[in-house]
């Protein structure tokens, strides 16, 4: 059956995008505890660097090869094991007795979830045609910016009444919800689709490697991963430390932040479906100028007026957060009917690499600075390569993008 003809495929999405969304406000809920967990293992600023990488560096070694599991065992196995194991990690986070042990717990909850994304990544492109892909990613990817605005709204009040234990250990529940309720209504996806004949049997291989165009997107993700987990690590930190926020108001700022990037994923999944031909580059393009612009203000003229500095983060949301439902849909349609997994596990790798190295360059900066001017003025140029090298590429790799698969 192809894609797009598949009874209810939306009531499907929504389901999928529910446990994301659930999947998000625990591991995403690392973010806006970060001052919680500052005070309660007494960490430097450049300590806290490293509680976000660790949520990441399992996508090192899992994606490729979870993305990989997905085009041969289906979606349903692979997602919900993901998730159990992201959730049993966290709760070992939760009774973590010191700091080093609380991140080799991260790693463990983050090794899967990293699966996450490429099995969402060819279930899209299982489901929908070319003209809908963008608007269900975008769809899906809200709910992970859903998830972790509600997690930034409510964690850090329940780690102030009751301690940041008690609010990883809902991170844990929240993670492993969808093993119990998405079991039997995701049967319809419990094995791959067979109908084309690249997909059985595929075999992870390197063919991607030999591609200019699929290099540079690749290299973009991992800049754009960058920047995310700068915002993702230090955003909290910053409004705390230099604008004077609460932990509860920065948690505010944070679910400003994820809001953006909600929007944007919905927003500029819709446009690439609809008004620019199923030209999805240029809108990768206009998140990095926003985001450029925005850590430029937060660099010269940061504001600790509430709803100014909330909007700001709204903005700042959809540079950190808005592109990561067009990349993957590129990636994912480039990889074809029987690689879309492969390749959507590929371009997550490419973003954990940014993960991991984005919030200890901050960090770095912050450290032998003193100034969080000069770690913003640096990822707003960092931004602003990737809009460039877009502008620069965009045509080749939306060709290379419809290349595999016209769906």
């Amino acid at each position: 059956m192809p894609p797009g003809s598949i009874p209810h495929r939306w009531s499907l999405l929504a389901l999928l995008t529910s446990a994301y969304g659930l999947g998000a406000f625990g591991m995403l809920g690392v973010s806006p505890l970060s001052p919680a967990l500052m005070q309660g293992f007494a960490l430097s600023r450049f300590e806290v660097a490293f509680i976000v990488p660790s949520v990441y560096v399992g996508g090192l070694l899992f994606s490729l090869p979870g993305g990989h599991l997905a085009d041969q065992w289906g979606v349903r196995p692979t997602l919900l094991g993901a998730l159990a194991l992201g959730g049993i990690g966290l709760l070992a986070a939760a009774l973590a007795p010191h700091f080093v042990v609380f991140l080799l717990c991260l790693v463990i909850a983050g090794s899967g979830w990293s699966v996450v994304n490429p099995v969402l990544g060819k279930a899209i492109v299982d489901l929908f045609s070319l003209t809908e892909r963008g608007i269900a990613m975008g769809i899906k990817q809200m709910g992970l910016t859903l998830g972790g605005g509600v997690s930034a709204l409510v964690l850090p009040a329940i780690a102030v009444r009751w301690g940041w234990r008690v609010a990883v250990a809902a991170c844990a529940v929240a993670m492993t919800a969808p093993v119990v309720f998405a079991w039997l209504p995701l049967r319809a996806l419990a094995r791959p689709r067979d109908e084309t004949p690249e997909g059985n049997g595929v075999r992870m291989d390197w063919w991607w490697t030999r591609r200019p165009a699929l290099l540079v997107l690749f290299a973009a993700g991992v800049v754009l991963g960058m920047l995310q987990s700068a915002v993702l690590a230090y955003l909290p930190v910053f409004s705390v430390q230099a604008l004077g926020f609460s932990p509860v108001g920065a948690g505010v700022l944070i679910a400003a932040a994820q809001i953006g990037g909600a929007v944007a994923r919905l927003g500029l999944g819709i446009a690439s479906d609809r008004w620019s031909s199923g030209r999805r580059p240029p809108w990768l393009m206009l998140t990095s100028v926003l985001g450029a612009i925005t850590f430029l203000v937060y660099a010269w003229a940061p504001t600790a007026e509430p709803v100014p500095a909330a909007l700001l983060a709204f903005v700042a949301g959809i540079g950190a957060h808005g592109w990561v439902g067009i990349y993957f849909i590129i990636s994912a349609e480039a990889g074809g009917a029987g690689r879309s997994g492969l390749l959507s596990g590929v371009s997550f790798a490419a973003i954990v690499v940014g993960l991991l190295s984005g919030a200890p360059l901050f960090g770095t900066i912050l450290q032998l600075s003193d100034s969080y001017a000069a770690a913003w003025a640096v990822f707003a140029a960092l931004s602003a390569v990737v809009a460039v090298v877009v502008a620069v590429f965009g045509a080749a790799i939306h060709r290379e993008s419809q290349s595999s698969y016209a769906g």
